[in-house]
């Protein structure tokens, strides 16, 4: 078993709500305790968020406690939390002129909306006019992303490539994709070093919507966890 992460990114989507994001929180913190978590949170202060990430990531690299490069775990969210975590790979190797120690990419699909039911709502007012805040940032989402596809398409490009340039991250970072429509998770077990040689696919089967529940722990929360475990694994020293 490889070492913990010593740094775990959460690249978030437009409308996580806090407690969808002290779920991943909670859940990191069991899985990996000591490693120190960075949330890149979408906001239209781009350059903050991106830079103090990039202040707590460079303070990190000079403690004497951690490597001269710390190991870093990256889970993005959706095309926005993508692009967040692409503009901290590319703002870390300008300002440090080397690569951000990324071993894993979990590139995860965006949780689903929370409907309140008619009795939640009833009870509590507020709980109701914060669904219809977030209902209206996703639709104002989506709205602005048909309107300007072509540009939203080149991010989808740029992003892919970013996530696959040597010049950012490491060739032996392992991914891990999430697809909420086909209810799957899965990465490649090994990295060819030879062309004649293929790779294993990891398939895990966890249905997306199962993971976020409350209440009862889940047999589809287990295999999300072991599931990035299991990346992390695959991709750490």
């Amino acid at each position: 078993m490889s070492s913990p992460p010593e740094i775990v990114v959460l690249g978030l989507w437009p409308y996580a709500t806090d407690e969808q994001i002290q779920f991943y929180k909670r859940g990191y913190a069991a899985l990996y305790p000591d490693a120190a978590l960075l949330l890149l949170e979408y906001s239209t202060s781009y350059d903050r968020q991106i830079g103090n990430a990039l202040d707590a990531l460079t303070t990190l690299d000079e403690k004497p406690t951690y490597n001269a490069v710390p190991k870093v775990l990256l889970h993005l969210f959706g095309g926005c939390g993508a692009a967040q975590g692409c503009r901290l790979l590319r703002a870390y190797k300008l300002r440090t002129n080397q690569r951000l120690a990324v071993l894993a990419v979990i590139m995860d699909s965006v949780p689903r909306l929370v409907v309140p039911s008619i009795r939640t709502a009833t009870r509590s007012p507020q709980l109701l006019l914060a669904f219809l805040y977030i209902l209206l940032t996703v639709v104002y989402i989506r709205v602005v992303s048909t309107i300007n596809y072509w540009q939203y398409d080149a991010r989808c490009r740029q992003n892919r490539h970013d996530l696959n340039d040597p010049y950012l991250l490491p060739h032996e970072a392992r991914k891990c994709y999430i697809f909420a429509e086909k209810d799957l998770m899965f990465s490649w077990h090994d990295s060819p070093a030879q062309d004649d040689e293929e790779c294993v696919r990891d398939d895990v089967l966890v249905k997306r919507t199962g993971i976020d529940e409350k209440g009862k722990w889940t047999s589809d929360q287990e295999r999300y966890w072991l599931g990035i475990e299991n990346v992390w694994d695959g991709g750490g020293d």
